[in-house]
């Protein structure tokens, strides 16, 4: 079966997607109201390192980024920065791929308000 297609409970009931990034690197996915950025989320395995696989419990450990670096706008890029700071968001990969950890449910919920925030920068610079 095609691993894109896989039905994942999680998936469903949060409106996410799967991903393929490539490299049999697997995510559930989540867009924003900005076509060059979606959030990727995996759960981790030992020492934060995210799986190459779906979460598939509420309670499962989980890393949550969203990739800025296809950002074309500067001014609209810098706006967004500013609402992830405001969420403590890490950097330790780059400027440009911030992410958290925490478990699926409390991290869903986080990036949905952080998605809501998103939107109203969206309409408010349109």
């Amino acid at each position: 079966m095609n691993k894109l297609l896989e039905k994942n409970k999680l998936a469903e009931k949060h409106n996410l997607y799967n991903y393929h990034s490539g490299g049999g690197c697997f995510h559930l996915a989540l867009d924003t109201d900005i076509d060059e950025i979606m959030w990727l989320i995996n759960d981790v395995i030992d020492d934060n390192e995210p799986s190459q696989d779906y979460p598939t419990r509420e309670d499962q450990r989980c890393i949550f980024g969203i990739d800025l670096i296809y950002m074309e706008d500067e001014s609209l890029k810098t706006k967004v920065i500013k609402i992830l700071d405001d969420y403590d968001l890490c950097r330790d990969w780059g400027f440009d791929t911030p992410f958290f950890y925490d478990v699926f449910s409390n991290g869903i919920a986080k990036v949905k308000q952080i998605n809501k925030e998103i939107s109203a920068l969206v309409r408010e610079v349109a």
